[in-house]
């Protein structure tokens, strides 16, 4: 088991990280040597990987460097944590003790990921070593050290060839000369494609993050290795794949190096419904607002109204006439029906009542059916407000849900009124054509933003120029859903201070349209 190495000042990360990482490996932690703040002699205490924070690289990294020195031609890895802010503030001589960075808030897939490459090279190197060894104790025999110098090789493939993360050896000019299946399989080439010629990382890489390429060779260039980061590939097939490259330079001087390419693909995935969750709740959030704001304005009104009147009618009710009685209980009556109304339209909302309930179309005479309805709503319209109603001749019947279509056509006269509030015509168009009927609502009013209408049938949802204009924001809500119960369609066209139109489509059966009169 691999054994890891913590050099972290803050006592609560270093439990936390060292509770998670002894999962996986053995854990070691050097307390004394954060805590003094300065370099002890901790050399016969063996390690594999050494995690240190900017704290204890500060004040250890002269450790750190007889460390590697120590081990080396072995590769005895260091990885640092910080946070992004204190990156810079690291000289180049810190940077050159270290192996690999990560950034806080740790992500703890991709430190995973990171501590398997720098434990997989020190592996490799390990192995690559003690080859090595032996090789030079039996050089004496050349044929003999042929043979292990083939086992060697033959060894560094199949670690090469197993191991989960893609690997390649690769120059900076975009040419791969070698590569494991794992890699092959992240960007979808065969080997014959990698013996071909055919691979080139720099073609598979999206012009977007070019860029951050060339920054990282400029790295490896100047420090011999770069910051693990993410990019793209673009596969075989047209497709893209998220990856991690982390590479280390083979030889100084030299434009060869080893990468590490890990697949990302399901982190992404991950972030993306975190990410999706969060617009959600973000959405639930405001629709509650929405919610809050308009029965704290809709329903104090006229309940508030009902209140004044009660209570003149205890106090005063008695000296009062009959019809002065009856004006008042009127004003009360209304203001009661108004309430109830809101709340119909906030359960036919929260119930889903007219897409949830069956479809009970019934036999309707169309244009008399909207010839009534405007007669109803020219009543209560105030008088500077005129319903033109222009119906072809032809009357015809065909089955729609009345009370559904009653909702449609009440709701989209009551906005044209009720957001024209300078009065002028309203024209309700009515139309037949061979497999559906159309209903066109016209007004001349204070109209709807483009941006409003992108939301415009969502429940609470009211347009900003509506000011003191009383509503709920459930009309247009109601009449989307009335008009999807029918299976039909629903579109707007407006302009701010010009007017809106209203449109709904509605298929019917061509059957049920009785033919021209003679």
């Amino acid at each position: 088991m691999s054994r890891i190495l913590l050099l972290l000042e803050h006592t609560e990360n270093r439990r936390l990280l060292s509770e998670w990482l002894e999962r996986y490996y053995e854990v070691i932690i050097g307390d004394a040597a954060v805590l003094t703040r300065q370099a002890v002699p901790l050399l016969d205490d063996k390690f594999d990987l050494c995690i240190v924070d900017g704290v204890a690289l500060n004040h250890l990294w002269e450790w750190i460097r007889a460390r590697k020195e120590a081990e080396y031609p072995v590769f005895l890895p260091f990885l640092l944590s910080t946070i992004c802010s204190d990156v810079k503030l690291f000289t180049r001589d810190l940077w050159q003790s270290i192996d690999e960075l990560i950034t806080k808030p740790l992500e703890k897939r991709e430190l995973h990921a990171r501590i398997e490459i720098l434990l997989r090279s020190r592996q490799l190197s390990l192995e690559l070593y003690a080859t090595n060894i032996k090789l030079q104790q039996e050089i004496a025999e050349r044929e003999q050290a042929l043979s292990l110098l083939r086992q060697s090789e033959l060894r560094f493939r199949r670690i090469v060839q197993s191991s989960i993360v893609g690997i390649v050896i690769a120059d900076f000019n975009g040419n791969i000369y070698e590569a494991n299946d794992t890699f092959l399989q992240i960007i979808g080439y065969t080997r014959q494609d990698l013996e071909a010629g055919n691979i080139s990382w720099i073609e598979m890489t999206p012009s977007e993050y070019l860029p951050l390429d060339e920054q990282a060779i400029e790295q490896i260039k100047a420090t011999g290795d770069y910051t693990v980061y993410e990019k793209q590939y673009i596969r075989k097939d047209g497709s893209r794949i998220p990856v991690l490259v982390g590479a280390i330079q083979i030889e100084p001087e030299q434009p060869n190096t080893i990468a590490f390419i890990l697949d990302i693909t399901e982190r992404k995935i991950a972030e993306l419904e975190t990410q999706k969750a969060l617009e959600q709740e973000r959405e639930l959030n405001q629709l509650k607002s929405r919610f809050v704001s308009m029965v704290s304005h809709e329903f104090r009104n006229p309940l508030n109204i009902i209140q004044g009147y009660t209570a003149l009618l205890e106090k005063q009710g008695a000296g009062w006439s009959q019809e002065k009685q009856a004006e008042v209980l009127q004003k009360i009556r209304k203001s009661v029906n108004n309430v109830v109304g809101l709340l119909d339209d906030v359960l036919v909302i929260s119930k889903g009542e007219i897409t949830s309930q069956a479809f009970n179309p019934t036999i309707i005479n169309v244009k008399q059916f909207c010839q009534n309805l405007v007669a109803e709503m020219q009543l209560v319209a105030n008088p500077k407000h005129q319903i033109l109603l222009l119906a072809p001749e032809q009357e015809i019947q065909v089955n729609l849900d009345e009370k559904a279509l009653q909702q449609i056509i009440t709701n989209l006269l009551s906005n044209a009124i009720k957001y024209s509030p300078q009065g002028g015509d309203i024209l309700f168009e009515l139309a037949y054509y061979d497999k559906a009927i159309t209903f066109k609502i016209e007004d001349k009013g204070i109209g709807i933003s483009t941006e409003d209408q992108q939301k415009l049938f969502e429940s609470f949802y009211r347009a900003k120029n509506v000011g003191n204009i009383p509503g709920t924001g459930l009309g247009l809500a109601i009449v989307k859903q009335a008009v999807e119960l029918h299976q039909g369609e629903i579109n707007v066209t407006s302009n701010l201070g010009t007017g809106t139109t209203f449109t709904i489509t509605i298929p019917i059966d061509i059957g049920k349209i009785p033919p021209d009169p003679p």
